[in-house]
């Protein structure tokens, strides 16, 4: 059971969930009201009470899936809803997840993440994989400053940020603070709709992109360490006096090395 896994759970079971508004956040609900398309294929991630899918539901839309980490807010979500396919309840690492999806609803997901670099590449990298051509992604995203406290979720973020991470594989159609929030909220959230970029399916369809090498590399060292590097890509400048620009240095004019490193990234986060 992962690390994730196993937080999400304690924070259920300890009813810690004060990111939860209750209800279909008024924003969403807005935006629902104007889709006319009641068989698109949605996705909510990171769903937990998933009130959102709860409100599609009852409004007629046939093909709404809830993923979500922890099985506790889906066993939930259930016996609220006992009418909900089973099978639209998905209980999954949303990185492991594999589906297309015309819609996915972002709902406080996206500032559950721990706010490293990497985390928020991965994030809009797998949100891309998972939309159809043309597909959307439409919610909330919190507005205000991260703090130095790595434990207090949902993290924050700004605007720019947030456009940093979803410009290269989306077309905005808007992202402005929303005009609609609950009271609580009000100026405390941004609301977007993204489009999946036409231009660049493949990529968009590539684990690594928007990636960087040097990315890749620093993660390995953290997650594994230079020595088991040097067992796994048996390469001189990761064994000897090895260092991050060194090996940036080799890799990046040594094709060969390069895939082996990516080979082992690709592994490391199945």
């Amino acid at each position: 059971m992962s690390t994730d896994k196993n937080y999400w759970t304690q924070r259920y079971e300890d009813a810690l969930t004060g990111w939860d508004v209750g209800e279909v956040s008024t924003p969403l609900k807005t935006y629902f009201d104007q889709l006319t398309d009641k068989t698109m294929r949605i996705l909510i991630p990171g769903a937990g009470n998933a009130h959102e899918a709860a409100y599609l539901f009852k409004q007629g839309f046939t093909n709404v899936f809830i993923l979500d980490i922890s099985a506790i807010p889906l066993n939930e979500f259930k016996k609220r809803n006992p009418d909900f396919n089973e099978q639209h309840l998905i209980e999954k690492d949303f990185f492991k997840h594999k589906g297309v999806y015309d819609l996915i609803v972002e709902q406080t997901f996206f500032c559950s993440f721990v706010p490293q670099k990497m985390n928020r590449v991965k994030y809009a990298t797998k949100m891309a994989s998972l939309l159809a051509p043309k597909g959307k992604l439409v919610g909330l995203w919190f507005d205000f400053p991260l703090t130095e406290d790595l434990e207090k979720r949902p993290f924050g973020g700004s605007i720019e940020e947030y456009k940093s991470y979803l410009s290269p594989l989306f077309t905005i159609q808007t992202f402005e603070k929303s005009y609609n929030s609950i009271p609580q909220r009000v100026d405390k959230e941004l609301f977007g709709i993204f489009s999946k970029k036409e231009n660049k399916p493949k990529q968009a369809n590539n684990p690594l992109h928007g990636i960087t090498l040097k990315a890749i590399l620093e993660e390995l060292v953290a997650k594994y360490g230079w020595e088991y590097m040097d067992q796994k890509v048996r390469i001189n400048c990761f064994a000897l006096n090895p260092t991050i620009n060194s090996s940036l240095k080799f890799l990046r004019k040594t094709p060969w090395a390069r895939e082996k490193v990516e080979q082992l990234y690709l592994r490391s986060i199945k």
